[in-house]
């Protein structure tokens, strides 16, 4: 899709997929990598065209993720994929291109759900607890955000300074906007 000056939107293509795709973002501006439902390849790249691929250099545990049991978010400047894994309360980061990986389990990570990212950090909605945890791409956990709901969407502005939490799916209907300063 486009969006022009007036906020309006263009439907440019509709591309039919092999798999459930329950999570979506950017790998460049011909690229989506998204994450999957149902199949052992936990996160795929499409691309404009309609063409699925494999992500080559990565290694994906040997399991199938049901619905909301696993979302993933790109960062490209860093070349990061973060995957969450719902009931083992973990985030794998896993670095493409050298293929290596590193699993982040943390009592601070409880249900994560929404995950997204901005400038080097990983945003992750941790329902279980009632908070975002906010780590570097290496999986450094710098800080924990409490934000009076027990999140499961989360978007983050690219620039770090604005940060949305969403609890619909729970039954709730609270979307809260934080303005994130740090020192």
């Amino acid at each position: 899709m486009s969006v022009d000056g007036n906020s309006s939107i263009t439907l440019m293509k509709t591309l039919q997929t092999s798999t459930e795709v329950y999570s979506i973002c950017p790998k460049n501006v011909n690229r989506f990598i998204v994450g999957t439902v149902g199949n052992r390849r936990h996160a795929r790249m499409i691309g404009l065209n309609g063409q699925e691929s494999d992500i080559q250099s990565l290694t994906f545990p040997d399991k199938t993720y049901g619905a909301g049991a696993s979302r993933c978010t790109y960062l490209p400047s860093d070349g990061v994929l973060a995957v969450t894994d719902y009931y083992e309360h973990t985030v794998q980061l896993y670095q493409i291109g050298p293929g290596t990986s590193r699993t982040v389990k943390d009592d601070r990570i409880q249900c994560p759900a929404g995950i997204c990212g901005a400038q080097g950090r990983v945003f992750v909605a941790s329902m279980g607890t009632g908070t975002v945890v906010e780590m570097t791409v290496q999986g450094e956990i710098v800080k924990r955000h409490d934000v009076g709901i027990r999140p499961y969407t989360i978007s983050v502005s690219q620039d770090r300074g604005h940060m949305v939490v969403a609890n619909s799916v729970l039954g709730g209907s609270t979307i809260k906007v934080f303005k994130m300063e740090y020192a």
